[in-house]
């Protein structure tokens, strides 16, 4: 087992880090700015870009639109894990999180919704906005990939008959309503959102973010709590304690082949903000390594996502696939105790707890 090199930088300064009154006041326009904003439009676009093309696939159903519906998929998975560490404000309001990307799913929600909803054939929900209004479970990004890669769905929409037909453009209404609330999320943090601009400008008087050190929370958090909806939520399950007791099915994504680029996904999205934040011009010198350390640990991650080719069902069972998930296992619980236990001190601000805690 290889063991991240931030491990050293741990031991070496865990005697003690110097007390030093960090400058906040930029962080939370260079978040917004350099990596908030274009990840949310990121999203929109591959939201938008997955919908023409389910439009071209359904008009002419055969293997060349569908290889681009699959290229599209994968697009539109990475650049949501990149959104998806963004788990505050625009993401969560208006259940935004949960109508994208409802997971985990322990109880098949997701399965048993859309069959039911494809043998009912309404014609009803394809209506534009129609699905806005019906479970989350029938709308986000899962919803698309049982639509379009569970069993024998490819089959049935080549066929070109009337469930095969009503299958493809209920994915297209999914997409359709993909890119609605991508398009939200992005307004959302735009230079007309109050919330947005207190974010990066934050004011004693705003409803939102009244200072600097409360921005730098609310983003630790979202990186921490990121990191640990990764390792604990999709990939330790999937994983197991042994290749015995690996289940690849329950990883996200799995049907399509989108794992791998949803993971990445998360990863950049963690370093994207890392790497934007510049901490080195705002903590003290003994304390630079943290963000170095951050940005390595993360690279090693990303190489070890991009090491695992198989389809992930396969990839948790095989010896060398699987010791590079163990590994990134290791490495992703290494950069939450870096950011929660040495870049919040180092900042000066208490992240408190996340949602993936426990009691």
């Amino acid at each position: 087992m290889r063991l991240p090199h931030a491990i050293l930088a741990l031991v070496l300064a865990a005697a003690g880090t110097a007390v030093h009154a960090a400058d906040l006041s930029a962080l939370g326009q260079r978040w917004r700015d350099d990596t908030i904003r274009p990840a949310t439009a990121g999203f929109a676009k591959a939201a938008d870009a997955t919908h023409e093309a389910l439009r071209a696939y359904c008009a002419t159903p055969g293997e060349a639109t569908h290889a681009t519906v699959a290229t599209r998929f994968d697009a539109l998975a990475e650049s949501w894990g990149r959104v998806e560490v963004l788990r505050f404000g625009p993401l969560v309001e208006a259940n935004r999180f949960e109508r994208v990307f409802f997971f985990p799913d322990p109880r098949g929600l997701v399965q048993r919704q859309v069959s039911a909803l494809l043998a009912a054939a309404d014609p009803a929900v394809l209506d534009a906005g129609a699905l806005a209004s019906r479970s989350v479970g029938v709308q986000g990004i899962p919803a698309l990939e049982h639509a379009l890669f569970a069993g024998e769905a490819a089959a049935q929409i080549a066929a070109a008959d009337e469930p095969g037909r009503y299958r493809c453009a209920y994915a297209t209404a999914v997409a359709a309503q993909l890119g609605t609330t991508a398009r939200e999320i992005d307004a959302g943090w735009s230079d007309t959102s109050a919330l947005a601009r207190a974010f990066a400008k934050p004011d004693a008087a705003s409803a939102f973010y009244r200072t600097p050190q409360e921005v730098a929370a609310e983003t630790l958090k979202a990186i921490s709590g990121s990191l640990q909806y990764v390792r604990d939520i999709k990939l330790a399950p999937a994983i197991g304690d042994t290749p015995e007791a690996a289940r690849g099915q329950r990883a996200p994504l799995w049907r399509s082949g989108a794992t791998r680029a949803l993971l990445r996904g998360n990863v950049a999205g963690v370093r994207a903000l890392v790497v934007a934040a510049r901490f080195d011009e705002v903590v003290a010198a003994d304390q630079r390594w943290i963000a170095a350390s951050l940005r390595d640990e993360a690279g090693r991650v990303l190489e070890d996502i991009d090491a695992v080719t198989l389809p992930f069902d396969r990839a948790v069972t095989d010896a060398d696939a699987r010791e590079r998930l163990v590994h990134a296992l290791f490495v992703l619980k290494n950069m939450k105790s870096i950011t929660d236990e040495f870049l919040a001190a180092a900042l000066g601000v208490n992240i408190g707890f996340n949602a993936f805690d426990g009691d």
